[in-house]
């Protein structure tokens, strides 16, 4: 995470939206690698701990609207 001075959790996800694994990364190192479990399409971060806090895990479904973007709560 070069020049990424906070903690971020990234999700891994397939075609279909489902999550394959989530990872924590530290901030400022280059040394780690961050990989999917098996091929993924989508890699969303967030500040580290938001998946846990919200219950959300591998196995997991996001929901993605057409508009060209990735659809969040409203």
């Amino acid at each position: 995470m070069k020049d990424t001075w906070i903690p971020l959790s990234i999700a891994f996800l397939d075609d279909s939206g489902t999550i394959i694994n989530i990872e924590d990364m530290s901030p400022d190192q280059t040394q780690n690698r961050y990989r999917s479990n098996r091929p993924a399409l989508f890699a969303l971060e967030v500040n580290q701990g938001w998946y846990r806090l919200h219950g959300i895990k591998a196995g997991d479904k996001v929901e993605m609207r057409e508009a060209g973007i990735m659809g969040g709560a409203n």
